[in-house]
């Protein structure tokens, strides 16, 4: 997550606990993914407001921020912008409150944020008892709210935040929406759901809660729920050439990321929690059946050091056979960022000091790619980073 500064001229701890989710759903997407980013900072001496004392069910403000991060993102590396469908946000809305209703009044040990089924041990906040209740799972959603575009495919986004602040100020909720969305593109497996040529329109809600059990005085939660989807103008859409995000010119991407789920770094020892990565490279040629891609460089050009790489690509998918497999004219790029000491602040005590790249740096990269086995293109772009994310 970015960096949230307290009350001017106070020194506080905040910490940030946050829930991300991606997943497809409706017409012919299917993809998820689920990442948890557990994190706290101590901050610097800069400007932020109090928490909204009459949280409503939905700050719009907030949604079109996180809205335009992706929008952005999509549009920078050349492809088509999201405009906001009202039907989808109303869809997004609803589900935003059902989740802000199980979390406001419960503590559940189990809770699948995609799905709205009953809990047993909270029974009488889940199904169809919450009163938000939409559908059991997205498909059902979508398909009992009429929505017309969910035949060409349509994607769900989720993330899930709980702050805690000694002083009881928290960050304007604009903010923190574009925090969640810069997360999410920094995940493999959500980067890729957001990166769909086919998507062109987004509805989003974006909802305060105080948790459960927590002091309301400094604690806040929020919810941002964000639904994209293709329409028949869209639905065949589809990208020329190597496609890269980030690509070449991209700015301010977080520089960390601190875990998800599925894990992209499964069955190498590494705790993400602990040991970072930076922020990846999503690679994808869809005119291609297969691609390989070799000869990475991954280069911090202010320091001109060379940054070690792990790539997962068809031939070592740690999900192969699953919903979550790559397919073969795809990859993620992972910079291993151990050795660096980007921290610009200590992390708790039970972290290593590694924050994954170095913040405000602009890193380039380079690598071969071999088409169908047959054509080899070469290809190299840089993107900068923002600031340090804990």
């Amino acid at each position: 997550m970015m960096a949230h500064p307290p009350q001017k001229n106070l020194a506080v701890v905040l910490f940030l606990a946050v829930f991300l989710t991606a997943c497809g759903g409706g017409g012919d997407s299917d993809n998820g993914s689920t990442s948890n980013n557990p994190q706290s900072e101590t901050q610097e001496e800069q400007d932020s407001e109090p928490s909204d004392s009459n949280p409503t069910e939905n700050n719009p403000q907030a949604a079109l921020s996180a809205n335009n991060q992706f929008s952005l993102a999509r549009t920078s590396c050349g492809l088509g912008g999201l405009s906001v469908d009202t039907a989808l946000d109303d869809i997004a809305i609803k589900h935003a409150n059902y989740i802000k209703y199980v979390f406001a009044n419960s503590t559940p040990t189990s809770f699948n944020a995609h799905v709205e089924n009953k809990i047993s041990d909270i029974a009488s906040l889940t199904g169809s008892n919450n009163p938000f209740f939409g559908g059991l799972d997205f498909s059902d959603r979508l398909l009992n709210a009429k929505y017309s575009n969910a035949q060409y495919g349509a994607t769900e986004n989720i993330a899930q935040s709980v702050y805690f602040n000694s002083a009881g100020s928290f960050l304007k909720t604009d903010v923190v929406a574009t925090s969640m969305a810069k997360s999410l593109l920094a995940a493999p497996y959500h980067l890729r759901s957001l990166m769909l040529p086919t998507s062109s329109a987004v509805g989003s809600g974006m909802v305060l809660y105080k948790p459960d059990a927590k002091n309301p005085a400094l604690n806040q939660g929020y919810v941002l729920v964000s639904h994209a989807s293709a329409t028949q103008a869209t639905k065949d859409t589809t990208v020329s050439g190597v496609f890269t995000y980030p690509c070449q010119g991209v700015t301010d991407t977080v520089t960390a990321l601190y875990s998800e789920s599925p894990n992209p770094v499964k069955g190498t020892g590494r705790d993400l929690r602990t040991d970072p990565i930076g922020q990846p490279v999503y690679v994808s040629m869809p005119s291609a059946n297969k691609i390989k891609v070799s000869n990475i460089k991954f280069r911090d050009t202010q320091r001109n050091t060379n940054i070690p790489i792990q790539l997962i690509d068809f031939d070592n998918d740690p999900y192969v056979n699953t919903n979550y497999a790559l397919p073969a004219n795809e990859a993620f790029i992972l910079p291993l960022t151990d050795a660096l000491k980007s921290c610009e602040v200590n992390r708790a005590a039970n972290q290593s000091q590694q924050c994954g790249l170095y913040g405000n740096t602009k890193y380039q990269v380079s690598f071969d790619i071999l088409i169908d086995d047959k054509n080899l293109e070469s290809k190299s772009f840089t993107f900068t980073t923002g600031k340090v994310n804990y």
